[in-house]
């Protein structure tokens, strides 16, 4: 199911400030050492938790590196369809990037500072072209590179118009080709935008400045965030044009991250008490994920085509678990922290888990039906995950033992 993960970047320069992700690579790789972390197994759990996580040793395929530009970019794979195109990006400097498209073992180089964000199954890539300040939304098809319109606005990309500037963002596609993302306006506001040729459409909002779609699915569904008229963030699907309010677990605030072709949505919500809690919308209701045992919170990161969701976990420590018809699968290493990424169709999920909590090694891990996996590394001491294939290809950086620079990589499908 394309889209299902969380579309909202973590990886993109959208304000005038470094890029705390690239950063956060820089040190994770530079910091600890090369042994792999210990997948410990947790503790027992209550009724309404299912134990799951078993230790195994790392795997024997390795991470397979796709060529970098020149050999100081630091860069990551981020999406892949399930013919094997995968995309990613390489810094070239603080404020811009190479776009790159791999495929059957050749990698293509986008033209000027691009970050590719999204593919569908026909291959169709979209992104953004990325400057210093600003970004607008590309799409690539066999090919052909078009730049994507803007509600409104004043300037150019990397001018210095007037009141609110020109920006756009594309954060994902359908398996029809419905690109959605995020414009700028004539207002100086920022709209939930809609693609499908080169002109977006303004989805609005419910009555508040500001709107953001990040997920689509086939049917047309369009979920994101939008400010209400009494200036509170709430849940929105749009559908046939139209709006509709998702609402809140009783507190004042949620948001929607991802949906499936069921057209259930995974998102997170303040609740009565101001807990931060996971929530599922589905058929007219708001379900509260809850939070593993001796956590105060927790955040839906990507829900599959069977209704699971992958849910991020924390409290004292950062742990995850897979929820699936009322039950919560723990996701945890001992003594670490567990940052989950992605989940495809077939439940299996990807991440990057960090042990000991404080000094530790961070690596990209694979958790298939009650096993956490550690990926390795290339022979450094850090990788990391962005996401997963609905073949299983798991996609991030790494590092060797000869640079601290985090190379683009994939991990192959697991053996079955």
């Amino acid at each position: 199911m394309e889209n299902a993960r969380s579309s909202v970047p973590r990886r993109g320069r959208a304000a005038p400030v470094p890029n705390d992700r690239r950063t956060f690579m820089r040190l994770a790789a530079m910091a600890g050492g090369t042994a792999p972390f210990a997948l410990g197994a947790v503790p027992p759990a209550a009724a309404a938790t299912i134990h799951a996580t078993v230790p195994q040793r790392p795997p024997i395929r390795p991470p397979v590196v796709v060529r970098s530009p020149d050999a100081d970019s630091p860069g990551r794979l981020t999406a892949g369809n399930a013919a094997g195109l995968l995309v990613g990006s390489w810094d070239d400097s603080p404020y811009s990037a190479v776009g790159g498209i791999w495929r059957a073992g050749a990698v293509r180089y986008l033209d000027g500072s691009n970050e590719p964000a999204a593919v569908n199954a026909a291959g169709v890539v979209i992104g953004d072209v990325v400057t210093h300040y600003d970004r607008q939304a590309f799409r690539w098809a066999d090919g052909n590179y078009q730049l994507l319109g803007f509600l409104g606005g004043t300037g150019g990309l990397g001018g210095t118009g007037g009141l609110g500037g020109r920006r756009s963002s594309a954060r994902a596609i359908s398996r029809t080709g419905a690109i959605v993302g995020v414009s700028s306006t004539d207002g100086g506001e920022e709209h939930a935008a809609l693609w499908w040729g080169a002109r977006p459409r303004d989805l609005g909002t419910l009555g508040g400045p500001s709107s953001t779609a990040v997920a689509v699915n086939a049917a047309g569904h369009i979920i994101g965030t939008s400010t209400t008229a009494g200036g509170q963030q709430h849940a929105v699907r749009w559908s046939a044009g139209t709006i509709h309010d998702l609402g809140t677990l009783g507190g004042p605030s949620s948001d929607a991250v991802a949906v499936n072709e069921r057209g259930q949505v995974a998102g997170s919500s303040d609740t009565v008490t101001g807990a931060r809690h996971a929530v599922l919308w589905d058929r007219g209701r708001a379900i509260d994920l809850g939070t593993l045992p001796g956590d105060t919170g927790s955040s839906a990161i990507a829900i599959n085509g069977a209704g699971q969701v992958l849910v991020s976990s924390f409290g004292e420590s950062y742990s995850a678990f897979l929820w699936q018809a009322g039950r919560r699968i723990p996701l945890r290493v001992a003594g670490g922290d567990v940052e989950p990424a992605d989940l495809n169709d077939q439940g299996i999920v990807c991440g990057t888990a960090t042990a000991p909590r404080v000094g530790g090694v961070t690596h990209a891990f694979r958790w298939q039906t009650g096993r956490l996996t550690d990926l390795g590394t290339l022979g450094g001491a850090y990788s990391g995950v962005q996401a997963i294939t609905p073949a299983g290809i798991i996609l991030g950086s790494a590092t060797a033992a000869s640079s601290p620079v985090p190379q683009a990589v994939f991990w192959p499908a697991a053996d079955r």
